[in-house]
């Protein structure tokens, strides 16, 4: 179904239960403040590195959107972005680091780690703080995590010339650990599941942001049935905005107003979950 079919139906402002990371359906459970708080103290310090690791769909990418919102939005930072989806070698990355900051690059390796390294240089006297945030950082090799660390000793005496911010799955977590050179030199950040009371927060969060007041479930069943799409989510974010959204698609297709325990049973069935 159209979803502007549903989002008309219900008379949502725009639809709420989308799985892209758009940081305005971020909502701030403890946890995600206390991620961003750490995030935003240790680029505005300079103290050093950050890696931040979790499973898939815990609302890591929407959060380093955020960040990169929030600094990019401030004079100091220059605050870059990078995916770390198909890149293949240490070289290639380092290319596309030095191109994302407009840096000339060489065809020599340490020619263009001179060529970085320069203009982080010229960024500390210009007094800005060049950042840089890598999602899907689970993907790095030993060698670009090696670049990584290599990177990191571009310092003053007293701040890093280069903040980094690193973002992945749980593997990334697995990679760094056993690069003890580099985890001895970066702090990290889990993140976890939700809690029951943040899932059902979160939902009424997005619904809110929606411009929906109204309840959306049956409450007479209130309870059961967030306890239910938590058994399925595990308390995951973007399983939950998976199942919402199939729930929201089937009270359109009835033309209902309130979802039953029923309906998101089958939801997160159709979403292939199991309790």
């Amino acid at each position: 179904m159209d979803l502007s079919i549903v989002t008309k139906y219900f008379g949502f402002s725009e639809y709420p239960f989308t799985i892209s990371a758009d940081p305005k359906f971020l909502f701030f459970s403890t946890q995600v403040k206390e991620a961003l708080a750490k995030c935003e103290f240790m680029a505005r310090s300079r103290l050093g590195p950050l890696y931040m690791y979790g499973q898939r769909g815990s609302g890591k990418t929407t959060l380093v959107k955020l960040l990169l919102k929030t600094l990019a939005s401030e004079p100091p930072y220059n605050v870059k972005l990078y995916v770390a989806a198909n890149i293949k070698t240490s070289n290639a990355f380092l290319r596309d680091i030095l191109e994302l900051f407009g840096v000339k690059t060489e065809r020599s390796y340490s020619a263009s780690l001179r060529n970085f390294e320069q203009f982080l240089l010229e960024q500390a006297k210009a007094g800005k703080i060049p950042v840089l945030l890598v999602d899907e950082a689970q993907n790095l090799t030993r060698d670009m995590l090696k670049l990584i660390h290599y990177l990191l000793n571009f310092e003053t005496d007293k701040v890093k010339l280069l903040q980094v911010v690193l973002v992945g799955q749980e593997e990334l977590g697995t990679k760094i650990i056993q690069f003890r050179e580099l985890a001895s030199r970066m702090f990290p950040i889990a993140m976890n599941t939700m809690i029951i009371d943040d899932m059902r927060d979160m939902i009424k969060y997005r619904l809110d942001v929606a411009g929906y007041t109204d309840p959306i479930i049956d409450e007479s069943q209130a309870e059961e049935i967030y306890k239910t799409i938590y058994a399925y989510t595990k308390g995951l974010p973007r399983d939950t905005v998976r199942v919402c959204s199939l729930v929201l698609i089937t009270l359109a297709i009835k033309r209902l107003k309130r979802a039953t325990l029923d309906m998101v049973v089958q939801a997160a069935k159709d979403c292939n979950l199991f309790m």
